[in-house]
């Protein structure tokens, strides 16, 4: 008789509690489909997932890792750091497959975290590439391999701001302001005798772009090859000056630094090498 009477109980129990969190359930609802965002659960999914199927005998797996984290970042146009929430998506759609070709996506969404209710806003912006890897860096940005090439994008915008091969630099300017120095291999569209476009940014844009170029078109495809070992470094003269050095298999590269902008008209460039602005790229 007990035991009727305990699950008599559970049963009421159990109708309470539906009766209490059924309605809170479709108020929940109501307010995202009033608000438009139905697929507000959906953006916000934290869900990893690792998949493996046979197809015509060969094992595939696919790989999809979610996480967040909160930053605090300087958004363009506002000099008061504020505070975003990011969510990115890194989905490897065949594991096995330890080429450069293999097929994968990377998507970033930030919304601000000033009101709780910004989080029911669509998010500031929202970011897809292609890549097979992606982290999100301490200083602002968004570094994603996509085979031999790695792209830098700003974590304030979701602005595209450099590729690279190899590593990239990263130092300060007065006031702690972080600044970064990279350099890839030009693409074969680009004009005859291109070595390696030199990127300059901050966080938060593109600072400016050189192009490195070879008088002979033969000398700058095999230059082109041995881009990867660059390694950008930015030094200190005894003088207090800096200087960007660019060690490439024809010499070093040298730039002094005016402010925040690269001197290239006192550049010290290797015999047979040229260095300009560039500005046409993607």
């Amino acid at each position: 008789m007990r035991n009727a009477w305990t699950f008599i109980a559970g049963l009421l129990f159990a109708g309470f509690v539906m009766l209490w969190s059924a309605p809170v359930a479709m108020v929940m609802v109501v307010l995202a489909a009033s608000s438009g965002n139905v697929s507000l659960f959906h953006a916000f999914s934290g869900e990893s997932v690792f998949g493996a199927r046979e197809v015509d005998g060969r094992l595939e797996a696919r790989m999809v890792n979610v996480s967040f984290r909160p930053m605090m970042l300087v958004l363009p146009g506002d000099p008061r750091p504020r505070r975003l929430l990011l969510r990115l998506e890194v989905t490897d759609s065949d594991v096995f497959d330890g080429s450069n070709q293999g097929v994968g996506r990377v998507r970033l969404d930030a919304w601000p975290l000033d009101q709780s209710v910004d989080l029911l806003q669509p998010p500031l912006y929202t970011l897809v590439v292609p890549g097979r890897q992606a982290m999100l860096d301490d200083g602002g940005l968004l570094t994603v391999a996509n085979g031999s090439r790695h792209g830098a994008y700003s974590l304030s915008s979701g602005q595209w701001l450099f590729d690279y091969d190899g590593s990239f630099a990263s130092f300060t300017v007065e006031g702690e302001r972080r600044r970064y120095l990279a350099a890839a291999a030009a693409d074969d569209e680009m004009p005859p005798g291109s070595v390696a476009v030199v990127s300059h940014a901050s966080p938060q844009g593109l600072i400016t772009r050189l192009l490195v170029t070879a008088s002979d078109t033969t000398r700058a495809r095999l230059l082109r090859t041995s881009v990867s070992l660059i390694r950008p470094a930015v030094r200190q003269d005894p003088a207090g000056g800096r200087w960007v050095d660019l060690a490439m298999p024809a010499g070093t590269i040298r730039v002094p630094m005016l402010g925040e902008t690269l001197d290239i008209s006192r550049a010290e460039v290797p015999v047979g090498l040229a260095l300009s602005e560039f500005k046409n790229w993607k």
